[in-house]
């Protein structure tokens, strides 16, 4: 109280045009209990030049209405801060580890080929997850069939179509993102393992392509590595939604990546299997 008094007593002195400061109220912040002090000044110059304004500890309040002068506004501040320091980061290990091969860059849904009934309705189910999709509302699918049914091209498709409508959307090779995962083990890496599961459970949206491909080694205690790496993501992942590409069936998918992670899975998912022509080598002879 005395330090914003006193500050209306030095401004007065210095800027003897400033008679008008004056407090004009007093109350309790519902948020934190303390004191808030009001005051009124008039802009010195520019074009608003005499318009009275109202301050809190020295900070102007927007539209002339009394607000947050308190530490409220200081955590609220800090938050913000700290949000946007965190889409900085997601957009900078997004960008460096995309794991997209160069052929389905340009995969979108107005590319994708549709030779028969199951494809069409592939492409429809992809459409409409796009257009439902919600934050507020989570559900996954898992594409399953043989190589080349086109389960990446649509998977990716629905990740770009997804960022025109402002979500984050990533698409991450399930192998690779495994030997990414590795690479932060060593020293010089940029992030660690912990910064990139973090960033993994954040996304709006994840396609985890190719899942069940994963090569990985027995460990004596019964699990693997890749194994338990699969759970933490998937399992971070709760509350989100996420895109999960297989070549396998629904007995192998669970025997390769383990009933835990597979019932995981499988919570709140929309299964849909390809069947149909390999498209990348049809019609081609040698």
């Amino acid at each position: 109280m005395e330090t914003v008094e006193s500050l209306g007593k030095v401004l007065k002195t210095l800027m003897p045009e400033l008679t008008l400061v004056s407090e004009i109220g007093r109350r309790q912040c519902e948020g934190c209990g303390n004191e808030v002090v009001v005051y009124e000044a008039p802009i010195l110059g520019g074009p608003d030049k005499g318009k009275m304004v109202q301050y809190t500890r020295g900070i102007p309040l927007p539209d002339n209405k009394i607000g947050q002068g308190c530490i409220c506004w200081e955590n609220e501040q800090a938050r913000e801060a700290k949000r946007d320091m965190q889409e900085r980061r997601i957009k900078r290990i997004v960008d460096r580890y995309s794991t997209v091969n160069p052929d389905l860059e340009a995969a979108s849904f107005e590319s994708f080929e549709t030779s028969s009934p199951i494809l069409q309705e592939s492409l429809k189910l992809a459409r409409s997850y796009v257009d439902g999709f919600q934050l507020t509302a989570p559900m996954n699918l898992l594409f399953a069939g043989l190589y080349g049914l086109g389960k990446s091209h649509l998977t990716y498709s629905i990740c770009k179509a997804l960022r025109v409508k402002g979500f984050t959307a990533v698409f991450m090779s399930v192998p690779k993102l495994l030997t990414i995962i590795k690479s932060t083990y060593n020293k010089d890496s940029d992030f660690t393992e912990a910064e990139l599961l973090d960033v993994l459970s954040k996304v709006d949206l994840l396609a985890l392509d190719d899942i069940g491909a994963e090569k990985a080694r027995r460990e004596e205690q019964g699990e693997t590595w890749a194994t338990e790496k699969l759970f933490e993501i998937i399992d971070g992942r709760s509350g989100r939604s996420t895109v999960y590409t297989t070549n396998l069936r629904a007995d192998e998918l669970a025997t390769k990546v383990g009933q835990r992670n597979f019932s995981r899975m499988m919570m709140n998912t929309k299964p849909f299997r390809f069947e149909g022509e390999d498209y990348r080598i049809k019609n081609k002879r040698f």
